[in-house]
């Protein structure tokens, strides 16, 4: 299936998301001279100004030099107009822009893919000082205060974050420690031969999958080969992966999230796999090695979201092969997410253990990362996919917000860095 069959999202978007979700359009001047204002006088200041504290002010402006500065105080945030002379990042964008990013149908992330900002000051890295504030203020998304996390069992006791539950372990304790953390493991869910008939189906997809398809995503290996690292709408290439949506493991382990959401095998992907089979240190390109991210990292996050991913494992996931990496209690909430060296030892990252047959349940919009290998053993997974039933308000058939990624549909996707040269 050619890109081109598809719902466009990936040129729309550069005319305002927000007109598909039905919002209104917002004065960009009333906003920031009478709303925020008075959100910031009635609280929102306090709830951000622990993560701006010390920051340099960050300036936004629109065309006819309309612009706002956001302002550290000692002891508040303030929004003034006009760019602030110590501003060290100036963000240039569109009315359009602007209204997708104030209700959050495009994030700091979307607007870079989409080729919707421009910086007179600054950079992409410097206005992630401020953009989980601004989230928060715009769009009332709760920051991620990673200072005061605190993790209980259902009696009140510390959670193992590392914990592994078992298949007959308590429903109520496996919810209670997948809603406060964003994801689950449970062990030896699906026995040997379902996991050997969908390893072999797998391969299957993997050796008939054609470059230039939008089924596939596509890497070069480092000596000249391509490989596929990322296959999607899986359930449309057999009834062993169609058949996942009803198997009743996977219909109570997304129950476990105590949520109100739907399979989506034909939107955003639907069942997908992630293929790491490439050695450490191999030289990689496009996202076959995924830095810290959130599946609605674009944007449409209080629309698409909760999003719900069951894992069936189909190897090993240790360091012996590759781990799926999560930042216990993110979800749902407005963080960096590049977070540095020094940043992740505060930072409760936790690297996932699994063996073949055992499930994983994690929230998309919780920060995680797939890093790169570290040690030979190839690890395949299985991630079946369910959205809030509001998803088809935004996103049509095969459609998502990957579509604005230049390359979609046709497997060749360039990373975050290469986006940021082209886009540059």
């Amino acid at each position: 299936m050619a890109a081109a069959e598809l719902d466009d999202i990936g040129a729309e978007v550069k005319s305002g998301m927000y007109r598909r979700a039905g919002y209104p359009p917002v004065d960009f001047d009333a906003f920031h001279t009478r709303a925020l204002p008075q959100k910031l006088a009635e609280g929102a200041s306090e709830k951000v100004h622990w993560d701006v504290e010390g920051a340099r002010p960050i300036a936004i402006v629109l065309p006819g030099e309309r612009a706002y500065s956001f302002v550290s105080r000692a002891d508040r945030v303030e929004v003034v107009a006009g760019i602030a002379a110590d501003a060290e990042t100036i963000v240039e964008m569109s009315d359009e822009a602007w209204i997708d990013y104030r209700y959050e149908m495009r994030t700091r992330i979307g607007l870079l893919y989409s080729n919707a900002v421009r910086f007179r000051r600054g950079s992409f890295e410097t206005w992630d000082r401020w953009a989980p504030a601004i989230r928060c203020l715009y769009s009332d998304r709760p920051l991620y205060d990673w200072r005061n996390l605190d993790f209980r069992d259902l009696a009140g006791r510390p959670l193992d974050l590392h914990r592994r539950f078992e298949w007959s372990d308590d429903r109520e304790e496996m919810s209670n420690f997948l809603r406060q953390t964003g994801y689950l493991v449970v062990k030896r869910v699906f026995d040997p031969a379902t996991i050997a008939r969908l390893s072999s189906e797998l391969d299957r997809v993997r050796d008939e999958a054609v470059e230039g398809e939008l089924t596939s995503w596509w890497a070069e290996d480092g000596r000249g080969g391509r490989f596929p690292y990322r296959l999607t709408y899986l359930s449309e290439k057999s009834p062993d992966f169609a058949a996942l949506y009803q198997d009743p493991r996977v219909v109570e382990l997304r129950g476990l999230s105590r949520e109100n959401i739907v399979p989506m095998g034909d939107r955003i992907e639907g069942i997908l796999a992630v293929l790491k089979e490439f050695t450490p240190g191999a030289e990689v390109s496009a996202f076959a090695n995924l830095p810290f991210h959130n599946d609605c990292g674009f944007g449409g996050c209080h629309i698409t979201c909760p999003c719900v991913l069951v894992g069936v494992q189909l190897d090993a996931a240790n360091s012996g092969s590759s781990q799926l990496h999560m930042m216990a209690g993110s979800w749902g909430k407005a963080f960096h997410p590049f977070p540095d060296e020094a940043m992740r030892k505060k930072l409760p990252i936790i690297p996932i253990v699994t063996e073949p047959g055992d499930a994983t349940v994690h929230f998309g919009c919780g920060l995680h990362a797939g890093p790169g290998p570290t040690g030979t053993a190839r690890r395949r997974t299985i991630y079946i996919q369910h959205y809030s039933p509001r998803t088809p308000e935004i996103i049509g058939w095969h459609a998502g917000y990957n579509q604005m990624m230049p390359g979609y549909g046709e497997g060749n996707i360039p990373n975050f860095e290469e986006v940021q040269e082209i886009v540059g």
